[in-house]
């Protein structure tokens, strides 16, 4: 696990483990507040036993960003904290949570001690939370799934983004249409830095560059699938057609992991274009 203290009390923690996941943390004089876990039991252990030695007042809340089990399975290891999330993320947790734990144990080691913990506070569309000196403005940042959401940080002006800002934008349970909005709702946001679901902290400068990057791949992609189902060029083909250079992005990010992220892109358009021709 990899430390980097974003502001004053404001912090990242970046899994070295696993397509580095990231989570965050908000540290006041009245407690902390955990923005997603880390993937394995062993970093997420290391994040809490810093933020314990950090704050006298412990860790108060954690909060899921969205369902993704890369950002839930550390929750029962917060066992004096309430966990919070949207009312979907809850629904879906509860509906196929202890499945998906069961077969990620039996691929993954690692996760044998985990269990699954269900966030207890549940919200529709947006809260806001006053703990110490510090305000954070829970709102819905839907795309790269239905029941995503971001976190923001007032005064400080960071935006905890979930994986709906990623180095490359990912659609496979999610909608590009509603990810493309979400994208420019966060641009006119006005942020200071966004702590990406994984990968680095993106500082100002960046933002306009990179939110517009993932704006046009996200139409690219679309373009491009479509021109491919156009000529019956069969699944298998278009994906290995449409390189992710095409498209305006280098394959090294997330150690090579975001090659793996655009072909499951293409797929996602692929059956959603050819749904709607059916």
């Amino acid at each position: 696990m990899r430390k980097e203290r974003v502001t004053e009390n404001v912090y990242v923690f970046t899994s070295e483990a696993y397509a580095q996941v990231t989570a965050g943390a908000i540290v006041t004089h009245e407690g902390t507040v955990v923005v997603d876990t880390l993937p394995f039991p062993r970093e997420t252990r290391e994040m809490i036993d810093f933020l314990r030695a950090e704050s006298k007042r412990g860790i108060r809340y954690v909060i899921n960003t969205h369902h993704h089990a890369d950002h839930v399975y550390g929750n029962y290891l917060f066992e004096e904290a309430d966990v919070i999330s949207g009312e979907r993320c809850r629904e879906v947790m509860r509906k196929s949570g202890e499945k998906n734990l069961a077969e990620a144990k039996a691929q993954t080691p690692e996760l044998a001690e985990v269990t699954l913990r269900l966030p207890n506070l549940v919200f529709p569309e947006k809260l806001t939370i006053h703990l110490g000196d510090r305000v954070l403005r829970l709102m819905p940042l839907a795309g790269h799934t239905p029941d995503g959401i971001g976190v923001y940080v007032e005064g400080d002006k960071i935006l905890f983004a979930g994986d709906s800002v990623m180095p490359l934008p990912y659609i496979f349970w999610g909608d590009r249409a509603m990810l493309q909005e979400t994208l420019r709702a966060i641009k006119e946001m006005n942020l200071e830095n966004i702590v990406q679901g994984h990968g680095e902290v993106l500082l100002k400068g960046e933002l306009d560059e990179t939110l517009d990057a993932s704006i046009a791949y996200l139409d690219t992609i679309y373009d491009k699938v479509k021109a491919k189902i156009a000529t019956r060029t069969s699944k298998e083909r278009l994906v290995n057609e449409i390189p992710l250079e095409a498209c305006g992005y280098s394959p090294i990010a997330l150690d090579g992991l975001v090659k793996q992220l655009h072909r499951s892109n293409l797929l996602r358009i692929y059956q959603t274009l050819t749904a709607k021709a059916r």
